[in-house]
């Protein structure tokens, strides 16, 4: 019977965030990400993602743990070799390995990048140059950069 009683309030929160999350681009359950900002250094990159989360969640994961938020938010960037550094309640940090192509001689190339979600705000950073693009689902076109000195 206490098993019983948690289970219901999830399943009844869960039962409500899911028709919100149809009609919202930025949404996944109960997650809707803010901006998202990717700092590149070399071939790799480090990601930054702002989000809120539906009310009563914030104690649901307390409780159960972050790793479902963790894939959520893994779901959203759709990037390979992803890794967590820090999932909070509204901020998390992630590494990326390789994402970007490395031709040698400290120059790479950032392709093409399709988002599980639309961010309202997407910000790149490489060395020399920046980016920024407003409700985006993906980054249509790549671009080449040099990263730092030895």
């Amino acid at each position: 019977m206490r098993c019983f009683i948690p289970l219901l309030v999830l399943l009844l929160i869960a039962g409500l965030a899911v028709p919100v999350s149809a009609a919202e681009p930025n949404r996944i359950g109960y997650v809707a990400f803010d901006r998202v900002t990717i700092a590149l250094h070399d071939g790799n990159a480090r990601v930054e993602v702002d989000y809120t989360m539906d009310p009563g969640m914030n104690l649901i994961l307390l409780l159960f743990g972050k790793a479902d938020l963790e894939n959520k938010i893994e779901k959203a960037l759709n990037f390979r070799s992803v890794k967590a550094e820090e999932v909070g309640l509204s901020r998390a940090v992630f590494t990326v390995e390789g994402a970007s192509e490395d031709y040698g001689n400290r120059a790479y190339w950032f392709g093409p990048h399709t988002f599980g979600v639309t961010f309202p705000a997407v910000r790149i950073e490489a060395p020399g140059t920046s980016f920024t693009y407003s409700r985006a689902k993906d980054i249509p076109k790549g671009f080449g950069y040099f990263g730092d000195r030895p």
